[in-house]
């Protein structure tokens, strides 16, 4: 007796919950053979893919069930997390607005907008064993070298204020104090409340003979810090 869509979809899941993660992918490509835009056959394929750590090969899958489905709110959260483990953190807040727009809600959808902040700021800044590599060079006194990692870094993290820190202590370094100032002011822009790039403002300042804006600098870093 040939099964349903239903009851093959319910064995596949079964096989699914249980472990069997062969049995049920080959469950699951069995719907979609048959019905290529089955909207959980391919959510499934995709929790499938994440599952083995194939969170690349989840995502067409993802794609095709919201759109064969889109007011299905574990589809969009299966999909933005899949990109959130791919680091493409811009595309998965997009897809999260989108989902928004189309009324998801709910207290998965709100742990989500969390998880999507902290990773907005943690993909402003360039991993620890890259700044590491900055910070050994500095601490060598190749302060060359030290703007030129840094220059670049930025390119990739224009919003990474440690670099501009970084950046202005080895300008500060090299004598070149309106440079330094420069860096430490675009580490302001980025976060005002950088106690450290008004210490060292204050610092730069001083060196080059500007006590008033040193004192101003100095009593900012006091203010926050």
């Amino acid at each position: 007796m040939e099964l349903t869509f239903d009851e093959a979809l319910q064995k596949a899941a079964d096989a699914h919950k249980d472990g069997q993660v062969q049995e049920a992918g080959r469950r699951y490509k069995d719907i979609l053979k048959a019905q290529p835009k089955h909207p959980d056959a391919n959510h499934n394929m995709g929790t499938l893919a994440i599952g083995v750590d194939k969170a690349q090969e989840s995502l067409p899958f993802f794609k095709t069930a919201l759109e064969a489905n889109p007011s299905i709110g574990q589809y969009w959260l299966s999909y933005i997390d899949a990109l959130i483990k791919l680091d493409r953190i811009a595309d998965a807040k997009d897809v999260f607005d989108q989902a928004k727009d189309k009324g998801a809600k709910g207290e998965a959808f709100d742990h989500l907008e969390k998880r999507l902040a902290e990773s907005t700021v943690n993909s402003w800044h360039p991993s620890s064993g890259q700044l590491q590599v900055i910070i050994n060079l500095f601490n060598q006194g190749l302060m060359q070298s030290v703007l030129s990692e840094s220059t670049q870094m930025l390119k990739l993290y224009p919003q990474s204020f440690v670099l501009y820190n970084l950046l202005g202590a080895a300008n500060a370094s090299l004598m070149h104090y309106d440079e330094a100032i420069n860096s430490y002011q675009q580490a302001l822009k980025v976060k005002p409340d950088y106690a450290d790039a008004y210490n060292n403002m204050g610092i730069a300042l001083h060196d080059k003979g500007n006590l008033e804006a040193a004192i101003d600098s100095y009593k900012q870093a006091v203010k926050i810090k």
